[in-house]
């Protein structure tokens, strides 16, 4: 009798259970879009704002595309070539030279730019820099990045210049066993020693976000509607 009246009620339960468990998916999916849309306003009025240019030596935390300049030295004999770099439709690379604040501070990495790849051809771009004390400005940011790598960053024997696949932060730390700052230092537009720069966010547009989100929260209102009917459906039975 004992099992017959819970398989009723797990019965009874099922479709309500399962409503609320739409309306919690449907609820979070739409808050996230709304969190994209979010993320990526912010990211473009970091890189629209025009404010003075902090020097990282005397802040290391810095925010996204902040304005950020380093007096120091290229380390021109530990450079990093990312590979396979599309842009415009041409296969190119991403000139990455590390930078060297003083002997206490860990080594920043700089993005020179992009340079179109040299195809049928082992040699590599000229990418020769000059390792004289100078101050360069940029923007805070990352390194490319790649949804799906099919394979490691570096090859074992790599020589110098490194020649590596979308390789993080931490992969670059351990070819040049040296500590890095978590961020990169984007080549400002008008300095020199770089090659095409263009940091402008690579983000679609909000208005899908907020399409999305609203198409979700639509969602999460019918899923309610049919589960108040549901539950008055059942009161009103109660009552026969």
């Amino acid at each position: 009798m004992k099992k017959l009246k819970l398989n009723y009620r797990l019965t009874f339960l099922t479709p309500y259970i399962f409503f609320l468990i739409l309306i919690y998916c449907f609820a979070s999916l739409g808050f996230w879009q709304l969190d994209r849309a979010q993320e990526k306003d912010a990211l473009n009025k970091a890189y629209l704002s025009d404010t003075s240019y902090i020097d990282i030596q005397n802040q290391l935390a810095v925010n996204t595309y902040q304005q950020i300049q380093a007096s120091g030295s290229f380390i021109q004999e530990k450079q990093i070539i990312i590979d396979n770099i599309i842009r415009n439709g041409q296969l190119g690379q991403m000139i990455i030279t590390p930078f060297e604040i003083n002997h206490e501070l860990p080594w920043l990495l700089v993005n020179r730019g992009w340079v179109k790849k040299i195809i049928d051809s082992n040699k590599l771009s000229d990418i020769k820099i000059n390792s004289v004390i100078q101050t360069i400005k940029g923007r805070s940011g990352n390194l490319p990045r790649i949804g799906i790598r099919d394979s490691v960053a570096f090859d074992e024997n790599t020589t110098w210049p490194a020649v590596g696949i979308y390789p993080t932060i931490e992969e670059i730390e351990i070819q040049l066993q040296q500590n890095i700052l978590p961020y990169i230092l984007l080549l400002g537009p008008e300095e020199e020693n770089g090659f095409k720069r263009n940091w402008a966010p690579r983000v679609s547009s909000t208005s899908n976000n907020y399409g999305y989100a609203i198409q979700w929260f639509l969602m999460c209102f019918g899923v309610i509607i049919l589960l108040i009917n549901k539950l008055k459906k059942f009161i009103s039975n109660q009552k026969k």
